[in-house]
């Protein structure tokens, strides 16, 4: 189906005609002006909550870093590949579901 710009231009006066009578209806309502308002559920207030609590944490945890810097000095750091290989792995696949 093939369609021409004067079946465009048709449609667009049509649908533009049905606007201006819906606009002009809207107009000609008189009455009290509505307040707009919002209301925020609980779950919603416990999630800002926990929200600005992790903000205030800081991001490095200072404590697990020295730990690691000083064992690393030492010698005394080893690492498994294995064990980097499944928390890379897990890490991917929860990525994905989330």
């Amino acid at each position: 189906m093939i369609i021409s710009k004067s079946q465009i231009q048709n449609i667009l006066k049509a649908y533009g005609s049905q606007n201006n009578h819906k606009v002009q209806k809207k107009e000609g309502v008189k009455g009290p002006a509505k307040q707009d308002s919002i209301s925020i559920s609980e779950e919603s207030r416990l999630k800002q909550q926990v929200l600005k609590a992790v903000k205030q944490e800081p991001d490095i945890r200072a404590d697990k870093v020295e730990e690691l810097r000083e064992r690393i000095a030492a010698g005394t750091y080893t690492l498994e590949a294995g064990e980097v290989a499944e928390k890379m792995i897990a890490r991917a696949i929860v990525d994905k579901l989330i």
